[in-house]
């Protein structure tokens, strides 16, 4: 029998999948799982999904939510700038029982077609309405650094970096880590969350720096497949900082529950998802030599050697550092709310995309919550 674990970051953006995600859970002894949503052009965002979710799998199963951004892109589109409101989208996604935000904003590519910053007043408002609500935010920053110097990796391009360059270039990789750190001293009271280790595993010493000058800072472990190479290179440091900062750290996995036409990110099956997990643990829990998944740094080292940390230390990153973030049980999804809330997205959806297929889905997911609703009430 596996030994329990929460996984804290993993992508839900299928309501077909959910048995899949359930069965992966089972296999790799998750009692508890956060399932994010994503933005996307076409799609608006995968909230929905996470709402299907969380109505299913109830009290164990936590979502956090992306903001709205279809009137910024339809404003582009037609020479406006569009009112997000971002502040408000906040209490709203309370009212619908999600857990916290996912912010995909500091993804360098994302903040590219998007052309609006973390440090931007909408931004800055909305944390501080998410702050007074208690509301934890986890935020992509950056890329890992080398994609910086992608060229000189002879066929590897970074997701979604071809368009972004197309369009007018990235943000430079310390404007990023600048803005995240105004997002941590304009809301210092703000619980936030920086998967892949902050985009920052090169640098130990400067992420233990970051963690004790900002208490409610905090990373998560989802692969982030560049962190292998780097923490190997540094071992004994690495070691030390997971030593000293492990009440601040998160297991997650990144497992991906996408559907088929959704491209941005490789399909995973629930066996790939599994490996993916067991790789992750293998190199946290033990000292074996290892395969190097990322692909940029395989050239230099085709081995990693896990960093065997202690039992106590990984017990706090399976578990009880997200015990220590969130409630023992996720917020309940409301019904009517949630109902409506999908009469509302499907318009907007609608709008901004004319794939019968996307608009499909959502309209299936709205009648299977229909049926889970109705049938409770019985």
């Amino acid at each position: 029998m596996p030994q329990s674990l929460i996984d804290s970051h993993m992508h839900f953006s299928s309501h077909d999948r959910l048995s899949e995600l359930q069965l992966y859970c089972r296999q790799l002894g998750a009692q508890k799982v956060c399932v994010l949503s994503l933005p996307l052009k076409q799609r608006i965002n995968f909230n929905p999904e996470i709402l299907y979710a969380k109505a299913h799998l109830g009290s164990t199963c936590y979502g956090l939510a992306s903001f709205d951004y279809s009137l910024l892109l339809i404003g582009a589109a037609a020479g406006g700038t569009g009112n997000l409101d971002l502040a408000g989208q906040v209490e709203k996604i309370r009212e619908l029982g999600f857990d916290g935000l996912k912010i995909f904003l500091g993804k360098p590519s994302f903040q590219s077609q998007l052309g609006l910053r973390l440090d931007d007043p909408p931004l800055v408002e909305a944390f501080k309405r998410a702050q007074s609500l208690d509301m934890p935010v986890l935020i992509h920053i950056a890329d890992p650094l080398i994609f910086w110097s992608y060229r000189s990796v002879p066929g590897f391009i970074p997701p979604g970096w071809d368009v972004a360059e197309g369009g007018g270039g990235i943000p430079a990789y310390e404007d990023l880590q600048a803005q995240a750190l105004a997002v941590l001293e304009a809301c210092p009271d703000l619980t936030v969350i920086f998967p892949h280790l902050l985009s920052m595993g090169q640098d130990v010493s400067r992420l233990a720096e970051i963690l004790e000058t900002y208490p409610r800072a905090y990373l998560d472990l989802a692969p982030g497949l560049y962190f292998y190479y780097e923490l190997d290179r540094q071992r004994d440091a690495a070691r030390e900082f997971f030593a000293r900062h492990s009440r601040r750290i998160l297991f997650g996995t990144d497992a991906f529950w996408f559907p088929r036409w959704f491209t941005e990110f490789p399909y995973a099956t629930v066996q790939d998802n599994l490996i993916r997990a067991r790789h992750l643990l293998a190199f946290l829990e033990t000292e074996q030599l290892l395969d190097n998944p990322f692909v940029p740094t395989q050239g230099i080292q085709k081995k990693v050697r896990g960093l065997g940390l202690e039992a106590d230390i990984m017990r706090r990153i399976r578990t009880d550092n997200f015990a220590d973030l969130y409630p023992p049980a996720s917020r309940p999804v409301e019904p009517e709310a949630c109902l409506r809330y999908l009469d509302e997205f499907l318009a907007r959806l609608s709008a901004v995309t004319a794939e019968a297929g996307i608009l499909e889905s959502v309209v299936q997911l709205k009648r299977k919550l229909n049926e889970l609703f109705a049938g409770q009430n019985r």
